[in-house]
């Protein structure tokens, strides 16, 4: 019996590697659209590749895509008019006119049916779990976007439907895909790491996940307290020179930041409301900025009122600082405690008053 057991385990694990999501998608325009063609785009697999391109010719109004892909992917389809015959809202792109006219966004995943209206917008039926995930998404962050404010962190309102889309569809390609926004720069572990907990085991174990999972784990060690903070020393707005190594005894916040960036700008005053609550309880703040010019640098610090030490040696991330942290993008930090040990990093808005409660009383 158990000979049979691995015999048919084994005969099934080829069919298993080769598994395949079909898809069939019929699109339809409004009498008197313009489009002559249909493009669409999508990743081939989960080795971030080249994406392919299909084409289909619009005729009557219709047109239609069939095929095979290794697992659901997103695709973006794009609806081709003649520049010549084009309105000039049409001419375009998604971004430029501000709304997703003449665009689908949708998984390839079974029977999807794609309707156009008059004015170029796309709606959407059938379709199999995963495309429901992904339309499960959309309305979750509309929801949020709706309610924010103006100033609202447009990331924060993402992993908030991130982190819902991963609790109602753990088992779902959407989940994995969105969770990947969080992992191309550097990964926080505090925001990526419960969300990757909320997956199913089978998407744990899917390729792209696979493949950023060693960076989390690197960098949840990295917040672990164990790590001694690199050190440096950079010139401050008088230019004297202040190193990491006087800061020692303190929690220290080293602030990466830059006078061009707006969601840096936009976060100081969360950090100006946490240095102020916590400035007479053992905690600093350490700007680092990468700026280039120093008028447009003081001129920043000025505006924004921030009353701590800055520093700057016009490198941007070329800089010491930066090179030794690998700042990839900003507004970034790194939260380091009184021996020097790294506790915290990327701590943006409610989180860096979570954390600074954890750790100082």
């Amino acid at each position: 019996m158990n000979k049979l057991m691995i015999l048919a385990t084994a005969c099934m694990l080829p069919v298993l590697s080769i598994a395949q999501t079909s898809y069939h998608i019929k699109g339809q325009l409004p009498t008197g659209h313009q489009a002559i063609k249909a493009v669409m785009s999508y990743p081939p697999d989960d080795k971030g590749g080249e994406y392919k391109s299909d084409t289909a010719l619009i005729k009557n109004g219709q047109f239609g895509f069939s095929g095979k892909i290794g697992r659901p992917q997103l695709a973006e389809l794009n609806l081709i008019i003649p520049r010549s015959k084009a309105k000039p809202d049409q001419q375009k792109s998604p971004d430029e006119s501000g709304s997703m006219k003449n665009v689908g966004l949708f998984y390839l995943d079974g029977d999807i049916n794609v309707t156009f209206d008059r004015e170029g917008m796309a709606s959407y039926t059938g379709g199999g779990n995963e495309q429901k995930a992904w339309e499960y998404y959309g309305s979750e962050f509309s929801k949020r976007l709706n309610a924010a404010d103006k100033n609202a962190d447009g990331i924060a309102l993402i992993a908030d439907a991130t982190r819902e889309v991963i609790r109602s569809y753990p088992d779902s390609y959407v989940s994995v895909d969105l969770l990947d926004i969080f992992t191309q720069a550097a990964i926080n572990p505090d925001l990526v790491e419960p969300m990757y907990d909320g997956l199913s085991q089978r998407m744990q174990q899917s390729e792209k996940v696979l493949n950023w999972k060693p960076k989390l784990d690197k960098a949840r060690d990295l917040v672990s307290g164990k790590v001694v903070a690199p050190g440096f020393t950079i010139n401050d707005t008088d230019g004297h020179p202040v190193s990491l190594s006087a800061y020692r005894g303190n929690y220290v916040l080293v602030d990466f930041w830059a006078s061009w960036c707006v969601p840096c700008r936009r976060e100081n005053p969360n950090v100006l409301a946490a240095y102020e609550k916590y400035k007479n309880k053992n905690f600093k703040v350490l700007g680092i900025s990468l700026d280039t010019e120093k008028k447009l640098w003081l001129k920043a610090i000025k505006e924004d009122k921030l009353p701590w030490k800055q520093v700057c040696d016009f490198k941007a991330e070329q800089g010491k600082a930066a090179k030794a942290y690998e700042i990839s993008s900003i507004p970034s930090n790194v939260l380091i405690d009184p021996n020097g040990k790294i506790v915290g990093k990327d701590l943006r808005g409610g989180a860096l008053h979570d954390r600074l409660a954890e750790l100082i009383r």
